[in-house]
């Protein structure tokens, strides 16, 4: 027999719930919604924690989100005070409009040049992953 949650999800949430489930394509955020879905339906945190490998407590931390604070909670970025840079966004815009206006004149740009500026503004050595990631972030 199984046990019932505690939350009780309206058809409103349900209709969300499913929504994004079949809207999103960001893997990470359809695993999230397995669990409300799983939720709403009925299943206890352990059988949704059997079935998605998400730890109890997490399961119940993602349902009380989605109950307080709706789908919305799940499609933003939570990190406070730009967790992974290193370079104000400013400083980012700076180096990549340097070396843009370098390329629309036709000059060379290497890769090696704008690391060493990336460390010159920042004021140390970065790992080249770090400096990929920068460039991925600006669609470099």
């Amino acid at each position: 027999m199984r046990m019932k949650n505690k939350e009780k999800f309206d058809s409103k949430q349900r209709s969300q719930i499913m929504h994004w489930k079949k809207e999103t394509s960001d893997a990470k955020l359809y695993r999230k919604i397995e669990v409300l879905d799983s939720a709403a339906k009925g299943y206890t945190h352990r059988e949704i924690s059997n079935l998605t490998d998400f730890s109890i407590s997490r399961i119940s931390d993602l349902v009380r989100e989605f109950i307080n604070n709706g789908i919305g909670y799940f499609t933003k970025e939570h990190r406070k005070g730009n967790s992974r840079r290193n370079l104000t966004p400013e400083q980012e815009e700076q180096i990549i409009n340097e070396f843009k206006e370098k390329a629309i004149k036709g000059q060379v740009v290497s890769l090696t040049e704008m690391k060493m500026r990336y460390e010159e503004i920042r004021g140390k050595e970065t790992a080249n992953s770090t400096f990929y990631d920068f460039l991925e972030r600006m669609k470099w």
